[in-house]
């Protein structure tokens, strides 16, 4: 039994080990920096030390901070998360910074391992071996960013969709608020799908969330957040960003391009979700939350894994399968470090929008009020206004 096992999983494994291997190439001497510590972490990490101080956001203050602790500092690498988020950063950051740093970099590689054991059994290869050859999420864990939680996060919420809870769904979508600028349309989501229950959990989250966030940075820390938010010194480098906002910089009239911009999406994401099941609806949320975000880089492209895995069990459509496929390579992510990053905007835009029009497979797609629905995860059913689900 053990060798027919290792037989079927062994050359999965292989080709796993070989994008991560290809990743490690790509970024080569880049990685230097890691042992170092020298990584997104330091931000993370001076949050911990400010998780209880009128000074979370104060960027001079954060700085110091980090030149004291970590032995160096930079003004790109400034707390931007909830103070809740800063407080769960807390225990580590009563660590020695090098030693700290290591620890989190160990954590950032079980989310992914998470990701692949959640994901719907017929599909847990096809997950580990897109996380695998995925360039932002090896990044992702390179740099020390907390994406792979995200992931595991989308993961949870997918599998108690499918358990017909709903609400316990939204209490645990809810810990995206790490990185909430990049889930913008989930609210479309919601409409059109009626899944009012998923609100109420998600709305339950969240104010746990800010209940918390009150108690550890006083009654003003939204104006102190706000101020640090609409700075644009913090949100440097957009001509590497895979968003909107990155693909019009230096346009003429580059704002209301990129607000005309994330209106298209945003109704592309409306249809997708009323014309297709809740999972597909879900996979035009993570993709064209990237192109409608106003701050992204490439490893929050790792949010792609989810979306391109759903689109790819549920669609035949042969031009949002080719998007996500080359999205899942490396290709776009190596132009982009390159300098050239129209072609991934370019890419990710063109996702979306065949996600409009794109046919099922064996020709079925949704129809508003037709019920049971089913998908490769789960089977989701209307029923009076709310969404439920029922493991197939």
């Amino acid at each position: 039994m053990l060798s027919r096992r290792w037989r079927e999983t062994a050359p999965f494994a292989l080709l796993c080990m070989t994008g991560i291997a290809a990743s490690a190439i790509a970024l080569g001497p880049g990685l230097q920096c890691v042992p170092r510590g020298i990584t997104d972490f330091m931000d993370l990490y001076a949050g911990g030390k400010l998780a209880f101080s009128r000074e979370l956001y104060n960027a001079a203050h954060v700085l110091k901070v980090e030149a004291a602790t970590e032995g160096w500092f930079s003004p790109t690498r400034l707390f931007m998360r909830l103070p809740v988020f800063a407080v769960l950063f807390w225990p580590l950051a009563q660590l020695p910074y090098r030693a700290a740093s290591a620890i989190w970099e160990m954590l950032c590689i079980a989310p992914f391992a998470g990701f692949a054991v959640l994901w719907p059994s017929t599909r847990r290869w096809a997950a580990a071996l897109a996380c695998g050859w995925s360039l932002p999420a090896f990044m992702t864990v390179a740099e020390g960013q907390d994406i792979g939680f995200l992931l595991l996060w989308v993961a949870l919420a997918m599998r108690l969709l499918g358990k017909n809870r709903p609400t316990g769904a939204g209490v645990v979508f809810s810990l995206c608020a790490a990185k909430f600028h990049l889930f913008l349309l989930l609210p479309i989501w919601i409409v059109a799908n009626k899944a009012w229950r998923f609100a109420a959990g998600l709305f339950a989250g969240g104010a746990i969330l800010m209940f918390l966030s009150f108690i550890a940075a006083g009654a003003d820390w939204p104006v102190r957040y706000y101020r640090l938010l609409t700075n644009p010194a913090n949100n440097p480098y957009a001509s590497v960003m895979p968003n909107l906002h990155g693909m019009v910089a230096g346009w003429p009239h580059h704002g209301m391009l990129e607000g005309a911009g994330v209106l298209l999406v945003g109704s592309a994401v409306w249809f997708a979700a009323r014309r297709w099941n809740a999972e597909v609806g879900l996979a035009a949320v993570l993709a064209g939350g990237i192109l409608a975000a106003p701050h992204a880089y490439m490893a929050d492209c790792a949010l792609l894994i989810p979306a391109v895995l759903i689109v790819l069990a549920n669609t035949s459509s042969s031009g949002a399968r080719a998007c996500g496929i080359i999205l899942l390579t490396p290709v776009p992510y190596l132009l982009l470090m390159a300098g050239v990053a129209f072609e991934l905007q370019a890419l990710l835009l063109a996702f979306v929008l065949a996600l409009v029009r794109a046919e099922g497979k064996g020709g079925a797609c949704r129809n508003p009020g037709t019920m049971p629905i089913k998908t490769g995860a789960i089977q989701q059913i209307e029923v009076r206004g709310e969404l439920t689900g029922a493991a197939v």
